[in-house]
């Protein structure tokens, strides 16, 4: 029906009053839904009140030997009654008087003074934001000290409450009012199979609406110590895992944080170095050691490692959390209105070792077992064939340019250069190789949504990817197309984006990689909010139906991992559940790489690349790294480090993947980028990695299903990696020839002994 002009502006005049009511709507809903609050703070006041009664930091030995609770397997629960506190006592498997105590506070034995070296000690200690104050609270001076902290016994071990206040006043209100900062805090400890574990939750006793737990540090000396014998050291999951030499004096050692799975870029703004992608520690004391794995709240929690120096005179290493996100940068206070719900719980497990095991290989094996245990690493092992893979990353394409046509990419290598090259490398006799394609999909290497993008017609038609296919296919060889499921360069739409704790959509520049050969330096970056992910993961299903591949490589999954801020807030527990959920229907029928890999990701991978060989910490004669993630994973599936082509040393990188057991790893373009590309352009590495292959390859292929068993440097620069089945591995970093039970390992060589 045709409208008269009448009819038009009374059309028009209901349309508008339906587009206010719902812009009304949302404007209200929304509001309703802020997630963050931010006020201006001209300073963020911190306030402690400690204790001059050393007494309360510390336990007596004869205290806690004469409350022993429950015994289970080789270690026994023992209480301290007078500063409610706990220890662990490790009892030996061969000789019932040599046995060790770990203590959740330094153990003093009678008759020593408790001086101010224990005052920091304390079971538990938190931070709390109460309007603009910043409350620094712990257990043993805000609760033991006003005799608000008691213990109760239970069938396989003990519950501990902290009711913890900021000062002797408000704890002896005979009720409190809204306006108090009140908390409690309990940990239940039981034993179970001759392990620890302890749970931890917290509450508001006041119900002040103003006052959140922000960070909670659990057990923040147990196991401390102060003398150190010859062979003690910390694991902390620093890359692939490190050991701290408490016996090696360094008294320029400052406090190490490593943040669990990285640092939260929605509320740090970028990415930071002292990445654990493992969450445990752990602690070796003369024969005894142990190691703690953060079974809940892992996704939280940072792991703090601090060794004995002229400024500290314990060593020390444990796990705090993060309840409350917040940002104060001197001038604007940001907090989360959502606090971590204890509901989801936060709990570690502890495993106690001795003997031979006291190593930080039997720290891995006890770990490994644990991470089985809790369906965080598969039982898989990998299908023994003697042929070692090699891990190929292949430029398609690279972002060049924000003025060029063609979206300003650049293309490296099409498909039928891709197919020139596997064909090449066969004909040196690399028979198994698993080809990662980048920047395929739109966008290149600045990918836009992946939900979204098709293969680039630049690189080769839908005809040439499926030949590409069948001829890798046929070669018993995997083709994988690269992607990026969180991060986009600018494709996502204002509801799929997460929303950092300033209340914005996530973004920040990032180092473009192939900067050195591009007039873009830097590129942006958007996030996908996980509670997107799943709807993308269909979308890259419909549209990648009818292509032609053995499977993805899931780019950024393994490494990135943040809270969302929007209505739907995500923190990081719940990001990475729905994350790991959601990408499953991706791996259904197909083989499945993963770039990084933090431990929660590697169920469901098969293949992982750019796995950390090193540490972030620069590596002293007291700071060592070893192989502690490699002992995890090795025998479940194949994994390589950074590119060979790509390290700052590539001839020191070549012997420590024979040491980790690690697959060769290049990445390679067929076209140079310019006349000085030397590190990606293939032709000139072809031969250098074929020979390499060829050797790995003798040594490793038939090791791929076997377990890394024990690993340890005999003498410096020499290092033995030793498998299930019996193999030794001896690499030699130096440049002198080595001899070892009359074998030689030549100078910058390896040699296997069966």
């Amino acid at each position: 029906m045709k409208l008269s002009y009448s009819g038009k502006t009374e059309y028009c005049l209901i349309k508008t009053l339906i587009i206010l009511f719902i812009s009304t709507f949302l404007l209200i809903f929304f509001s309703g839904c802020k997630m963050t609050d931010s006020k201006t703070v001209v300073t963020l006041n911190t306030i402690s009140n400690v204790s001059d009664n050393y007494e309360i930091h510390c336990s007596r030995e004869d205290n806690l030997k004469s409350h022993p609770v429950l015994t289970s397997g080789f270690i026994e629960l023992l209480v301290d009654t007078e500063n409610c506190s706990f220890s662990i006592q490790q009892k030996s498997e061969s000789n019932s008087d040599d046995n060790s105590l770990w203590s959740a506070l330094p153990v003093l034995p009678e008759g020593k003074y408790a001086g101010k070296d224990t005052r920091d000690a304390s079971v538990v200690s938190i931070e709390v934001l109460g309007g603009t104050d910043k409350y620094s609270l712990n257990s043993q001076d805000n609760s033991v000290e006003y005799k608000k902290a008691f213990y109760d016994l239970i069938d396989n071990g003990a519950v501990f409450t902290y009711n913890i206040y900021p000062d002797k006043e408000t704890a002896e209100k005979p009720s409190l009012n809204q306006n108090d900062i009140a908390f409690s805090v309990k940990l239940t400890v039981t034993l179970s199979d001759g392990s620890m574990y302890v749970n931890c939750e917290h509450k508001n006793l006041s119900g002040n609406k103003n006052a959140k737990i922000v960070n909670i540090n659990l057990l923040n000396w147990f196991g401390a110590y102060n003398f150190s014998d010859n062979n003690d050291f910390i694991f902390v999951p620093d890359g692939c895992g490190a050991v701290i030499k408490t016996f090696v004096k360094d008294d320029s050692f400052e406090e190490l944080m490593f943040p669990v799975y990285g640092k939260d870029i929605s509320v740090s703004g970028e990415e930071g170095d002292g990445v654990a992608l493992v969450p445990a520690f752990g602690v070796k004391h003369y024969s005894r050691a142990f190691v703690a794995l953060i079974t809940k709240g892992d996704a939280i929690a940072t792991v703090f490692a601090d060794k004995a120096t002229n400024n500290s005179e314990y060593n020390t290493v444990n796990a705090g959390f993060n309840i409350t996100p917040y940002i104060y940068d001197g001038k604007t206070l940001t907090v989360s209105q959502n606090s971590y719900s204890e509901k989801n719980g936060i709990e570690l497990c502890y495993r106690f070792l001795s003997g031979n095991n006291a190593t930080y290989s039997g720290m891995a094996s006890a770990c490994r077992e644990q991470l089985i245990r809790n369906s965080v690493l598969s039982t898989r092992s990998i299908k023994a064939e003697n042929v070692l893979p090699f891990n190929l990353s292949v430029i398609g394409t690279v972002f060049d340019s924000y003025k060029e046509l063609f979206n300003g990419l650049r293309v490296i290598t099409n498909t039928e250069q891709a197919s020139d090259m596997v064909t090449r490398m066969k004909n040196k006799g690399i028979n198994n190789i698993n080809l990662r394609y980048r920047g395929t999909f739109e966008g290149g290497s600045n990918q836009r949504d992946i939900s979204s993008a098709s293969l680039l017609l630049r690189l080769g038609t839908h005809k040439d990817f499926s030949e590409l296919y069948t001829y890798i296919d046929t070669q018993n060889m995997n083709l994988f197309f690269d992607v990026n499921l969180l991060e986009d360069s600018d494709g996502l739409s204002q509801a799929e984006k997460a929303v950092s704790i300033h209340g914005k959509p996530l973004n920040y520049y990032i180092n473009n990689p192939f900067s050195k050969f591009s007039s873009v330096k830097f590129t942006k970056k958007e996030f996908r909010s996980p509670s997107a992910l799943e709807k993308a993961v269909e979308k890259i299903l419909v549209n990648t139906r009818y292509l032609y591949f053995s499977g993805f490589c899931m780019n950024d999954i393994g490494s990135l991992l943040y809270s969302d801020f929007s209505s739907d807030n995500y923190d990081r527990v719940s990001s990475q559940k729905y994350i790991t959920n959601s990408v499953i229907p991706l791996t259904t029928n197909k083989k499945t790489m993963v770039s990084f890999g933090n431990i929660y990701m590697l169920k469901i991978a098969d293949i992982i690349i750019d796995i950390p060989l090193s540490t972030d910490v620069t590596c002293t004669g007291a700071y060592e790294a070893v192989p502690f993630l490699q002992m995890l994973i090795h025998g479940n599936a194949d994994y390589s480090g950074e590119p060979i082509n790509l390290s700052n040393d590539k001839e020191s990188a070549m012997l420590k993947y024979i040491e980790y057991g690690a697959c060769p790893y290049f990445e390679w373009g067929y076209n140079q980028f310019n006349k000085n590309d030397h590190d990606y352009y293939y032709d000139a590495w072809i031969n250098t990695a074929s020979e390499y292959y060829e050797k790995a390859n003798e040594v490793l292929s038939d090791l791929r299903s076997v377990r890394i068993t024990e690993h340890s440097m005999i003498d410096d620069g020499v290092f033995l990696t030793q498998y299930e089945n019996g193999s030794m591995i001896y690499v030699n970093y130096t440049d002198k020839d080595y001899t070892v039970s009359g074998v030689v390992i030549g100078s910058k060589d390896f040699e296997r002994i069966n």
